[in-house]
């Protein structure tokens, strides 16, 4: 049984890789931060190609010139300057010179020298100015293909612009902008500040015996002083294989090792010379490619492996770790700027917690008191709804509407008013209003017709069918006799409880399919009507969307957890975790799906069978007590996942948290999805492995393993929200579908990044 629910597992979802996103600052369109004024380009902007970094500081000098202009000279060396900047890199250069352009003060501070990054590279390295036809904003411009040449390029722009050698600690917000501390204690006074440091922090570590030895490198200044020497590279992208190639053709006998079984991250041109130089004869310089194989130790004279079948020892002189740098996040943390992903510096363990308290001012406070503020408010929505304290109260103190009595017109006004006195009429209006306020923000922020559409469509469906329709529309026809008495017995059967006189909030459901929305199927006596439609909904028309369109054409068009999600949860879909312990908690909604199914069964058992077994298991299943305690699905699931948490946490975790997780339509969803022919497409040509396709998938799909492949995207969390297509910056993803032999028969035509890089066209960003 065991061994069937892992095949069942590995089938429906965890068979897909779940990739990690790096804890990068968080900037939107104009590279801004969360503290006013504060600029981040470059690569800890998330895109990791030259041009689009020198297009970043541009872009955000000019930014900064049209919010603020400028202010004049400043009044020392410690400012205040309209800009100051931190790094002397490409970005940072660029920013310079466009500051230098539009008339503003400025600043740079550099901790080493001009392009340190780039004049650390091995000699001769290939310079890949990827896109090719793209042109950066700004004066600073590049054309070089070798180290050497692009050095001499970017050196010949800017020796007119002063670089001052500092090293930035934070930046501090004060009563006149910005402060930024150097590492010796200085004060640089700046209304804005643009940090351009790229990947300043320390080098990734292996974590293995050995690591600290002398011969072992992190980077490769000069191939051929290792001409004949065994060489160890460990690495798996493209300054790994950039390295290796150069130590070969530099006459060394090199083993490149890799952890994964293939090459997924590095330009096709790089992976094709590896293997051509693994090929070759053995010479003055070899190469050899040994993968998948982890590092386990390294000594003065070999490198242990391990490998699929044990363990092995490499020779080497020396040994090169090119796994990458970590970002500077202490910088970015003690300057208040937030990150993704990052939750504060939460201690490690109980005894540190123990010792003191200081880290708790290092807490999201904000985020904290976000998710209070929202649980308090469900909490007093139900309390009222259940006739608990809060309408109690209400009512006693003759508080707006509750101590109004239900009108008895039939006129829109009489109608509206006896609406306002149900709960539910409040809950939906503020939902309506959030999405549609929300709704409104997302269409000026990401500017596709694809986003648009879908957009429009949720607010539509969220206000009308959702609001307007159970708490206006319906009553008022009803009152009025314009509705026949056996089609309202049918679908909205008479209750004393409800101020209408019957259940027009049963409406949910012609937009709520089942087991989303239950209560339509889970009635005391059969509603026929409802049960059809509910089994037409959930197992004859979402099967035949999920076929074309993915899980998504529900999830992301029509469901109202998804309306909310792609409104207010917009800003916030790079907070979803990632990685693989969260994938397997994907599989948390298979199994409220199947208490779902277990209900109904009982439920029907009921019904044939009042009074037996089956009817008292159900009672207790849907709203019992267990251990004393209301863990019962209406309230454990419907209210406190559904209702509460998954709303709750969109300031900590995204906004797709219920959706992802727990919602037991979307695992059946996911199920449908697996026959599905509907796919995001990738040409991996144009992947550069910055990951942000990933970063900003809110249902944690680790978009770049596919991408970085070429490979069409089938995971059934998918919902359809085009965030990594309209982000990705080189155009790699689109929406299509595939047949049963996976090739492509469809191309989707709202597309997202092409009419993006389309309108960069138009603004002449990006010549034709």
């Amino acid at each position: 049984m065991v061994s069937l629910l892992k095949q069942y597992a590995n089938w429906l979802h965890l068979q897909w890789p779940a990739g990690d996103v790096e804890n990068l600052p968080r900037v939107d369109e104009d590279f801004q931060t969360n503290v006013d004024g504060v600029y981040v380009v470059g690569d800890l902007a998330g895109v990791p190609l030259l041009k689009f970094s020198m297009d970043g500081g541009a872009r955000a000098v000019r930014d900064v010139a049209e919010q603020n202009g400028t202010s004049g000279e400043p009044n020392g060396e410690n400012g205040p300057y309209d800009i100051v900047i931190l790094g002397a890199g490409a970005a940072g250069m660029a920013a310079a010179r466009e500051a230098q352009k539009q008339g503003l003060s400025f600043c740079v501070l550099e901790a080493r020298r001009r392009f340190a990054t780039i004049k650390d590279f091995q000699k001769g390295k290939p310079i890949y100015t990827y896109p090719n036809d793209m042109t950066p904003a700004g004066d600073l411009q590049v054309s070089a293909k070798v180290k050497e040449e692009l050095v001499e390029e970017l050196e010949g722009q800017t020796h007119d612009i002063p670089v001052r050698h500092a090293e930035a600690h934070r930046i501090d917000e004060t009563a006149d902008g910005l402060d930024v501390v150097t590492s010796d204690g200085e004060r640089i006074q700046a209304q804005n500040v643009i940090v351009a440091i790229g990947r300043s922090g320390n080098f990734r570590s292996l974590d293995v015996p050995g690591e600290d030895k002398d011969h072992v490198h992190h980077r490769l200044y000069d191939p051929t002083r290792c001409e004949g020497e065994d060489v160890v590279v460990i690495g798996g992208g493209d300054s790994a294989l950039e390295a290796a190639i150069a130590l070969t053709e530099a006459g060394a006998k090199v083993t490149l090792s890799y952890r994964r079984d293939e090459f997924v991250r590095p330009k096709p041109e790089n992976v094709d010379r590896v293997y051509e130089l693994a090929e070759e004869p053995e010479g003055n310089g070899h190469l050899t490619i040994r993968m998948p194989t982890d590092v386990e130790e390294i000594r003065d004279e070999s490198v242990r492996l391990s490998t699929e079948t044990g363990q092995t020892a490499v020779e080497a002189d020396q040994v090169f770790a090119m796994i990458g740098r970590e970002a500077p996040l202490d910088f970015f943390r003690r300057s208040g700027i937030a990150l993704r992903n990052d939750w504060g510096d939460v201690p490690d363990s109980l005894e540190e917690a123990m010792s003191g308290l200081s880290w708790l001012k290092d807490l999201r406070w904000d985020r904290i008191g976000a998710f209070a503020a929202f649980f308090f408010f469900m909490v007093c929505v139900y309390s009222w709804k259940d006739g608990g304290w809060v309408g109690q109260l209400a009512e006693s103190a003759g508080v707006f509407p509750f101590g109004w009595e239900p009108a008895d017109g039939a006129g829109l006004g009489d109608v509206i008013l006896t609406s306002m006195q149900n709960p539910g009429f409040y809950y939906t209006l503020v939902y309506s209003a959030i999405v549609v306020i929300f709704g409104f923000k997302r269409i000026r922020r990401r500017k596709t017709p694809y986003i648009r559409a879908q957009t429009l469509t949720l607010m539509t469906v969220q206000v009308v069918p959702l609001f307007i329709l159970p708490e206006i529309v319906l009553p008022f026809l009803a009152k009025n006799g314009l509705l026949s008495t056996a089609f309202l017995d049918a679908l909205f059967p008479t209750s004393e409880y409800a101020v209408h006189g019957r259940q027009y909030w049963r409406a949910y459901g012609f937009i709520l399919a089942w087991p989303l929305f239950i209560w339509n199927v889970f009635s005391s006596d059969p509603l026929w009507w409802w049960l059809a439609i509910c089994f037409v909904q959930t197992f004859v028309l979402i099967p035949g969307m999920i076929y074309f369109w993915g899980k998504g054409a529900y999830c992301g068009w029509i469901c109202s957890c998804g309306a909310l999600a792609e409104t207010l949860g917009d800003q916030h879909r790079d907070k979803m975790p990632h990685g693989e312990g969260w994938n397997k908690l994907n599989l948390a909604g298979q199994v409220i799906m199947v208490v779902a199914f277990a209900l109904l069964f009982l439920r029907i058992g009921g019904w044939i069978w009042p009074g037996g077994w089956m009817e008292a298991m159900y009672q207790t299943g849907l709203r019992g007590q267990w251990l004393g305690l209301g863990l019962n699905y209406g309230w454990f699931v419907d209210v406190l996942l559904a209702g509460m948490v998954g709303y709750g946490v969109y300031f900590w975790l995204s906004g797709r948290f219920w959706c992802r997780f727990f919602c037991p339509l979307a695992a059946l969803m996911h199920i449908y999805h697996r026959f599905s022919r509907f796919r995001i497409l990738a040409d991996k040509k144009k992947c550069i492995s910055c990951n942000v396709c990933t970063s900003v998938c809110h249902q944690g799909i680790d978009v770049m393993a596919f991408a970085q492949k070429g490979e069409p995207m089938e995971d059934p969390q998918c919902v359809r929200c085009s965030a990594c297509v309209q982000s990705c910056p080189t155009g790699v993803l689109e929406f299509g579908q595939v047949d049963g032999d996976g090739q492509i028969v469809h191309r989707d035509a709202l597309e997202a990044s092409l009419t993006r890089i389309q309108e960069e066209e138009t603004n002449g960003q990006v010549p034709a």
